[in-house]
C-alpha cells in the first residue's frame, strides 16, 4: 500500500490542497476545506489513511510535470490525463482532438466528462483543453483563472 500524505501548498492560482503517494501526485483541490479531497483519496485508496505533512511541490513554481499515482482512477481517464499532461504550455486541444488521439473519434463528450471529473488540477493541465465550437470555453474551474494562465504561458513561451 503506498504512503498517502497531503498538505496546503502556494501556487500561482492561490493555495492548494495537494495529495501525493510515494509514486506521485494524486490529487489536487482548490479549496478552503480539504475534506472532499480526503473523500475522493479514501475511495481511491481504501485503506490507507491519508497523513498531514508538509509537502514539497516545487512543480508548481518551475512548471514541470510531477509524476502521477492514477491507481484508483477509470482507465479511460487516465488515458485522457496523461495525454493532456503533453499538450504544451500556452497550447490548446479541443475534446475531440484528445479523443481522436486516443483512438475514439467519437468520443468528445466522454473526454469531457473525463476532464470534469479530473481531481489532477494543475498537475493535469486542464485548462489546455477546449470546445471545438469557441476555441476557449469548456473547463469546469473559474473561466478567469483559464484565461489568465493560458495567457500567461503563451508570455513565457
Amino acid at each position: 500500500m503506498p504512503w498517502l500524505r497531503f498538505g496546503r501548498v502556494a501556487s500561482a492560482i492561490g493555495p492548494l490542497w495537494v495529495a501525493e503517494t510515494d509514486v506521485g501526485v494524486a490529487a489536487c483541490a482548490r479549496s478552503e476545506d480539504p475534506g472532499a479531497l480526503l473523500a475522493g483519496l479514501r475511495r481511491r485508496f481504501p485503506g490507507v489513511e491519508p497523513e498531514a505533512a508538509e509537502l514539497d511541490a516545487a512543480w508548481l513554481q518551475d512548471g514541470s510535470a510531477p509524476p502521477l499515482d492514477l491507481a484508483g482512477l477509470p482507465e479511460f481517464d487516465s488515458r485522457v490525463y496523461e495525454l493532456v499532461r503533453l499538450v504544451p504550455a500556452g497550447e490548446t486541444v479541443t475534446y475531440g482532438e484528445v479523443a481522436a488521439v486516443l483512438g475514439s473519434p467519437g468520443a468528445a463528450r466522454a473526454v469531457g466528462n473525463a476532464m470534469s471529473r479530473c481531481p489532477l488540477f494543475p498537475a493535469v493541465p486542464c485548462h489546455r483543453v477546449v470546445r471545438a465550437s469557441d476555441g476557449w470555453s469548456g473547463w469546469g474551474g473559474d473561466p478567469a483563472v483559464k484565461r489568465r494562465l493560458l495567457l500567461a504561458e503563451r508570455r513565457s513561451r
